[in-house]
């Protein structure tokens, strides 16, 4: 009987659970609707991916590459194959903001004492071009060099 009774409770607690989806963010991730520029009514696509929080800060990474002033809103002009592109960091309210960040898996926690940079898990980037379109989305003819661009700054950040 107390068998019995054991597992019903068991049966009753696991049962009124639901288990909750989560998606690994792996090299990056495209997410729609992330933040809002002028001249468009849809947000920008956000270059998504996880935080080495074993680095320095990533906002500090870029203001020493690119020479950037400390200001809490980064952005700055790149130039890509002869044009020229805007690229916005999403703050860590801003991602919270635009992104459900609960609905991701963390691959790399690190303990207090390990944690160098930034405490924040994902990091996020947008680009536009002079015309203001998105360069990250679908339709876009930038899309894949932009891509590779991002991709090669994230590995820069996480080997320097």
């Amino acid at each position: 009987m107390k068998g019995f009774f054991l597992f019903l409770v068991f049966a009753l607690a696991t049962g009124c659970i639901t288990p909750r989806h989560t998606v690994e963010v792996g090299d990056y991730l495209l997410l729609d609707n992330g933040k809002q520029i002028l001249g468009q009514e849809k947000g920008l696509t956000c270059f998504f991916f996880e935080n080495d929080q074993k680095k320095m800060p990533f906002r500090e990474f870029l203001v020493i590459k690119y020479g950037l002033g400390y200001t809490e809103d980064i952005s700055y002009n790149v130039d890509i194959e002869g044009t020229r592109f805007k690229v916005f960091l999403y703050t860590d309210d801003e991602l919270v903001k635009y992104y459900d960040l609960t609905q991701f898996m963390v691959s790399n926690i690190e303990t207090e004492p390990n944690r160098i940079g930034s405490a924040a898990n994902f990091l996020g980037m947008s680009v536009i071009d002079k015309n203001n379109q998105d360069c990250l989305a679908d339709n876009s003819l930038y899309q894949k060099i932009v891509i590779n661009y991002l991709r090669e700054l994230k590995y820069q950040y996480y080997n320097y």
